[in-house]
């Protein structure tokens, strides 16, 4: 359970969590409750930067593996230490010795991860393929792509990354940055060959957004021993009446389902819908029915 406090006076917010009964810390809380959530700005997932790309698979990994949300904590921290002596070389302040000792903690964990984001993603795409088909009535072909910033990814060990990281150190110190890692990496998504960020409509990337969420969800169930709960904000205003029906029969699948709607025509009407439906107005429950 999260539990939200706002500062009348402040406006500050102060959250607080719990699983059975006991206080945890956020750092603990993740993965108890397991959430696959669909929303705007989840197409940012498609067209928009990297970061997006790589903070939906490091939700989607830390959920199911602590180990890799703590590798990733680490590595954060060590790649702000890292950049400091690059900078600090730059002006004389460090020396390329210590420079050394960071380099060797940040192929540490940094294989790791990058070795991890793409075995995760690779799952997410067998199953985002299986859906995606059902959303679409022309031929467009759907294809996930890993793209990480080391080349051959997948026979690199840390002799072979610390060879990489020498001969990019004149260029790493010019620029103060580490230019190899996970912080780098991305995957790419593409309709026919072409690049779907660039080439594809708003609809298409609303479809292959929501595709890839019904995916990653289907990726989770199959890997937890509990159900993730399916959280979808207002996706079927968008959608056409045999798109709306192939969404909730996809979710009928998941124990717990949370769907919002602008209005109920779009619920009540699909003969595939069944649950219990509340009316919010200015954030508060008014009343509800079950159908």
């Amino acid at each position: 359970m999260i539990n939200i406090e706002i500062d009348s006076e402040s406006k500050r917010v102060s959250k607080t969590y719990s699983f059975n009964s006991s206080n945890v810390s956020s750092l603990d809380f993740i993965g108890k409750l397991n959430v696959v959530l669909f929303e705007a700005k989840d197409l940012n997932i498609i067209s928009g930067s990297p970061i997006a790309r790589r903070r939906f698979l490091d939700i989607h990994i830390s959920q199911q593996d602590f180990s890799y949300l703590k590798a990733l904590q680490r590595y954060n921290k060590v790649l702000q230490s890292r950049n400091k002596v690059l900078k600090d070389i730059k002006i004389g302040k460090s020396s390329k010795l210590e420079l050394e000792f960071w380099t060797e903690k940040i192929i540490e964990d940094g294989l790791i991860i990058s070795k991890r984001r793409k075995q995760k993603l690779g799952k997410i795409k067998e199953e985002t393929l299986k859906i995606f088909p059902n959303f679409i009535s022309g031929n467009e072909n759907l294809d996930i792509d890993f793209a990480p910033s080391y080349n051959d990814l997948d026979n690199l060990n840390n002799d072979s990354l610390k060879a990489i990281f020498l001969e990019s150190i004149k260029k790493e110190i010019s620029i103060g940055s580490t230019l190899h890692g996970p912080h780098k990496d991305d995957f790419e998504i593409n309709i026919n060959g072409h690049p779907s960020s660039e080439f594809s409509s708003r609809g298409q990337i609303r479809t292959i957004a929501l595709a890839l969420k019904l995916g990653e969800a289907n990726a989770l169930k199959n890997n937890i021993s509990n159900s993730p709960i399916i959280a979808l904000d207002d996706i079927l205003s968008e959608l056409d009446e045999t798109r709306r029906g192939t969404v909730m029969e996809y979710i009928s699948n998941y124990d717990q389902v949370l769907l919002t709607a602008p209005d109920e025509k779009l619920l009540v009407k699909n003969p595939k819908f069944k649950g219990k439906i509340f009316y919010v107005n200015n954030g508060e429950i008014v009343d509800s029915k079950i159908r």
